[in-house]
């Protein structure tokens, strides 16, 4: 396989494979061939460690937000490239050149003498799992994304530690691969560039000889649904979002041209604050021939305007009756999903006592700015629409409705802010927590959906 490299590719694949360069800092933006360098340096780098010690096994580690994440953005590729390379896949009859497994209990490949462990690192348990003996070679991906979360980064300092049996030795290697997560302040960027020394590299799309053409860059470029997005994931710019979050939101008056395949309820519960049932439909633009998803009308109950004190029972039973709406509205389309706060345990509860069956939330850390990102680029690429619809307050035992003046729904996504000042202070893009509950209930559906591969990944 004839591969090239652009000249900063090949100073980063000289990094990684030479002896004496111990720790490695990596930005890069999106696309910009960064992490290709990494996998294809990876076979160098284990040859050249056999050749100056093959009498001994040696152990690694590649870690990253999560394994799902891990195999989507280095396992797959690295696979197909040593094959690609001419090397041969071990398998149960017969050795190979290397062995990959990809199990419950273990992860990792076996190139000479060296295994390498793939490991998750998006909560506090994670850590756990990396492996407690010596490591010569670390490589964490997404590193400014992980030390994002405040409760992930001592032990995220904490992995150097792993190294530290080997030190002197001459292929020692900790590897940071990251985008630009925030502003000036992120604490990522304070901690292991402002006050870190170590070989570093910055990478731009143009670094990467694939993108060889103004339109393929261009397309890279506009593959972010915001000028701040642009400037961290593109341009390697460390600032902070500011004014609204939503600059796009597509609105449709009906659903002329749309056939509904299934419908999910994305649900945030409130006992003072209003609760939201928030259904989205899966649904074919006939016109288009494309698919998106559709925002049918929301149940919004706001105890503060509406002057009530709510139980869980009555929320139940309105959940109850919203599903039996939707089926009356929209015909007998499926409704496989409904998906809650996971905090809001009271109210799961009820559900199960009920009998409503219900998924609560994936709110792992970052899930907030994950989701909101995603909505974003949804909007942007004209896979997500609002049917605007004055929003329901309360549904009578006749299935009549009580609706209030306006889709309170979708004010919440054109009013939602950036918190600037918050933003500023910590260097993490952070939103006004305020009008923002259908926006939550949104995300809990999409997150799950998006695990189903009912959503793309984009």
């Amino acid at each position: 396989m004839e591969i090239t490299l652009s000249k900063k590719q090949n100073k980063l694949r000289e990094l990684i494979v030479s002896p004496n360069v111990p720790e490695i800092d990596v930005l890069g933006s999106t696309q910009s061939g960064k992490t290709f360098v990494g996998n294809l340096s990876l076979v160098e780098y284990a040859k050249n460690l056999y050749e100056y010690d093959h009498t001994r096994k040696f152990k690694g580690a590649i870690i990253g937000w999560t394994t799902d994440t891990l195999k989507r953005n280095i396992v797959d590729d690295m696979v197909d490239m040593l094959k690609s390379m001419g090397l041969v896949q071990s398998t149960p009859r017969k050795k190979g050149d290397f062995t990959i497994s990809w199990g419950q209990s273990e992860k990792y490949i076996e190139l000479y003498n060296l295994k390498v462990y793939f490991f998750g690192f998006n909560n506090q348990l994670a850590f756990n799992r990396i492996l407690g003996g010596p490591l010569i070679f670390v490589w964490v991906d997404e590193a400014a994304r992980i030390y994002t979360q405040a409760n992930l980064q001592e032990q995220f300092d904490q992995i150097y530690g792993r190294l530290i049996s080997y030190t002197g030795h001459p292929f020692k290697k900790y590897i940071r691969t990251y985008n630009v997560e925030g502003g000036a302040n992120h604490p990522y960027k304070v901690k292991y560039i402002d006050n870190k020394e170590c070989a570093r590299l910055v990478f731009f799309p143009y670094d990467n000889p694939k993108l060889d053409t103004a339109e393929k860059i261009r397309e890279v470029v506009n593959s972010f649904p915001t000028k701040t997005l642009r400037d961290q994931k593109i341009y390697n710019k460390w600032v902070v979002s500011e004014g609204k979050v939503f600059n796009k939101v597509n609105v449709l008056k009906s659903l002329n041209n749309w056939k509904i395949r299934e419908i999910g309820i994305g649900i945030d519960y409130g006992s003072s604050n209003p609760t939201t049932f928030v259904p989205w439909a899966l649904a074919y633009n006939k016109v288009t021939n494309r698919w998106g998803v559709v925002r049918l009308q929301t149940y919004y109950h706001s105890p503060a305007k509406l002057g009530t004190n709510p139980t869980t029972e009555y929320f139940s039973e309105q959940l109850r009756r919203f599903i039996v709406y939707l089926k009356m509205k929209y015909g007998n389309i499926p409704i496989y999903d409904a998906v809650v706060d996971s905090e809001a345990l009271h109210f799961i509860n009820r559900l199960e006592a009920d009998n409503l069956p219900n998924i609560p939330a994936d709110k792992y850390p970052g899930s907030v700015r994950e989701g909101v990102e995603y909505m974003q680029s949804l909007f942007e690429k004209n896979f997500m629409y609002i049917l605007e619809e004055p929003s329901i307050t309360n549904i009578h035992e006749d299935f009549s409705v009580d609706l209030s003046g306006i889709d309170e729904s979708l004010e919440e996504f054109r009013s939602y802010q950036y918190d600037k000042i918050k933003s500023i202070k910590t260097g993490i893009d952070s939103f006004v927590k305020d009008m923002d509950h259908s926006i939550d209930g949104s995300r809990y559906l999409f997150i799950d959906w998006k695990d189903k591969g009912k959503l793309p990944v984009i």
